[in-house]
């Protein structure tokens, strides 16, 4: 298990997600073509306990799962999304981008044009206490 304590910085302890977790390999896979740049950071777990996996979608496709202190790195047609944060039954957060449709909105969605050959760091954290 990782610890961080209150004063660490998360960016000094961050892991790559392991290759067992990566369902789409192509999505990490930078091309030519300019692409959008998204960089996931997941930060604490669930009240300092639960380690369940936060899943990131393209169009409902599962693309990787990050635990605790994990990063990833992957790439999307520049394009106007959709982006959603779902908390799923165990209470985790996931990060949805769907791209083509328009899904059921809500207070953790937002509509954002990504450009090629930007980078956009997304944050993950379920940590419910003081920060």
């Amino acid at each position: 298990m990782t610890y961080a304590a209150p004063d660490t910085k998360v960016e000094e302890i961050l892991k790559k997600v392991p290759e067992k977790r990566i369902y789409q390999p192509q999505y990490l896979l930078k091309e030519s073509t300019p692409k959008a740049r998204i960089h996931v950071i997941r930060k604490q777990y669930l009240n300092g306990l639960l380690d369940c996996p936060s899943v990131i979608y393209h169009d409902k496709k599962k693309i990787l799962s990050l635990h605790s202190f994990e990063e990833a790195t992957f790439f999307l047609e520049p394009d106007r999304y959709y982006i959603r944060y779902e908390v799923n039954n165990s209470g985790c957060i996931n990060l949805e981008f769907y791209q083509h449709k328009r899904p059921k909105m809500d207070i953790l969605s937002q509509e954002r044009q990504l450009e090629g050959d930007t980078e956009y760091t997304f944050s993950i954290s379920e940590h419910t206490g003081s920060q």
